[in-house]
């Protein structure tokens, strides 16, 4: 069983950052030893990110970025199970709104919804219409 959690959070860092860049490098090993995988979007401060794994593991990774105070106002949207991963492969795909803007996504999908599961699946759904193009 695969356990996931998609969440949205502020920060102030920025894709172009140093400090950004060593994040993602550093959360792809982590969770590339946890049998994590996921993709993370940046888009203007707001990040949106879906992990996934063994539950225990899953927690691990949870709690590192609750307990990360670049993060602020972090909302757990939507916490689900299922038998497949969605990021088979990925440790952590990662894309930004100069590649792709989720925002336009969901508003060109025309299901924008304040429901956190309706809003954690629309996310998912722009998360993979992205992994094709991700490097």
């Amino acid at each position: 069983m695969i356990h996931s959690m998609i969440y949205r959070s502020h920060t102030d860092l920025t894709p172009s950052d140093d400090a950004y860049r060593h994040i993602i490098d550093r959360a792809r090993a982590r969770n590339f030893s946890l049998d994590i995988t996921g993709f993370l979007h940046w888009e203007d401060g707001i990040i949106h990110q879906w992990i996934e794994g063994p539950a225990a593991e899953l927690f691990i990774v949870e709690q590192v970025i609750l307990s990360d105070r670049r993060h602020r106002n972090i909302t757990v949207l939507d916490r689900g199970h299922a038998l497949e991963r969605e990021f088979e492969g990925w440790s952590m795909a990662a894309s930004t709104s100069e590649d792709s803007s989720l925002f336009e996504f969901i508003t060109r999908s025309a299901i924008a919804s304040f429901a956190h599961a309706a809003h954690a699946r629309n996310i998912l759904s722009f998360m993979k219409h992205r992994l094709p193009q991700v490097a």
